[in-house]
């Protein structure tokens, strides 16, 4: 299985022939904070794996999920600010 269906916000389509990654499945409590700060652990821990691969691709997938899932909730929002954070630091 591929290292980015290892992080804890993705998850995997045995539906089909062949697995696949869905890079987009966090888990949502409900509650404004806690997603928001799970969204900040989920963006850290992606940052680390594109550090540790080199792969900067990683970022693009996740982005692209999120897009296709149409939610714009507390989760997204901490994800973009922690990345946003990052990238002024």
């Amino acid at each position: 299985m591929p290292k980015l269906a290892k992080l804890s916000f993705t998850g995997v389509d045995s539906s089909g022939e062949y697995p696949k990654v869905v890079p987009w499945q966090p888990k949502r409590s409900g509650d404004y904070s806690q997603d928001c700060a799970a969204g900040r652990a989920y963006y850290a821990e992606l940052l680390d794996l594109m550090r540790q691969e080199n792969n900067p691709t990683f970022l693009c997938r996740v982005l692209s999920a999120q897009v296709k899932g149409g939610v714009w909730d507390a989760v997204e929002i901490g994800f973009t600010q922690a990345m946003a954070e990052r990238l002024v630091a």
